[in-house]
C-alpha cells in the first residue's frame, strides 16, 4: 500500500470516528462523512457530498493555473467522453480549489464557462483553508502555496461511488486504461 493510501485511510478512519450527525446511512469508508463546507460556481452552500447518488469524478485545482490545471480539467473531460451518452448523464464532476481567495463564484463559473462543462453535472467549487486541507488529505492530494500567489500541486483525478466511497484515482491525465475501465463500471446503469 503506498504511503498516499495509507495516510487517506487514516484520515478515513479518524473521520469514522470522529464524526457527529453524519446521516447513518453513509459507509465508514465515504469521504462524505467529512462535513466540509463548498461555494459552488453559482455562489450556492453545499457539502461535499453534493452528488451523492451518481458516480462522481473529483480533482483539486485552482483557477489561474498555467499550464497543469487547464490540463487536469480537460483529462476529466477525456475520460468522461469516453464513456457511452447514459453513462455521462449518470456521471458527476466535481472540481475544489485550493485558492478560494481568488477562485470566487464569478470566477469559477468563468471557468466553467471556458471549459464549456455541462453546467447540470460539472460543480467548480472553493472551500476555505481548513476544508480544504481536510479535502485534500482524504483524497491525497499534496499542495502548497508559492511566494508568487500560485500553488505546487499533485495531479490526482479520482472515482467516487454514488455514496462516496473511492473506487480508484489516477496521476495520468491521458491513457490509464484500468481507470478508464472503472470509470465506465461505476457509470453503467444499476451500479450506482
Amino acid at each position: 500500500m503506498s504511503a498516499a493510501a495509507r495516510m487517506r485511510r487514516a484520515a478515513l478512519a479518524l473521520l469514522a470516528a470522529t464524526s457527529v450527525g453524519v446521516a447513518a446511512a453513509l459507509p465508514g469508508e465515504s469521504i462524505y462523512q467529512l462535513e466540509a463546507q463548498l461555494t459552488t460556481q453559482r455562489g450556492l452552500h453545499a457539502g461535499l457530498d453534493l452528488d451523492r447518488g451518481h458516480p462522481t469524478l473529483i480533482a483539486m485545482f485552482y483557477g489561474s493555473c498555467p499550464a497543469a490545471c487547464p490540463m487536469l480539467i480537460d483529462a476529466m473531460q477525456a475520460y468522461e467522453g469516453d464513456l457511452d451518452p447514459p453513462g455521462r448523464a449518470r456521471l458527476r464532476v466535481l472540481l475544489v480549489s485550493f485558492d478560494a481567495a481568488r477562485d470566487t463564484p464569478p470566477r469559477l463559473e468563468q471557468l466553467a464557462r471556458l471549459h464549456r462543462a455541462d453546467p447540470a453535472r460539472w460543480t467548480f467549487a472553493s472551500a476555505d483553508e481548513r476544508d480544504t486541507r481536510r479535502i485534500a488529505a482524504l483524497l491525497g492530494v499534496s499542495y502548497r502555496k508559492l511566494a508568487d500567489g500560485d500553488y505546487e500541486h499533485s495531479l490526482l483525478i479520482t472515482l467516487l461511488d454514488g455514496e462516496g466511497r473511492i473506487l480508484g484515482s489516477t496521476t495520468r491525465l491521458v491513457g490509464d486504461a484500468d481507470f478508464a475501465a472503472k470509470l465506465r463500471a461505476a457509470t453503467r446503469a444499476g451500479t450506482h
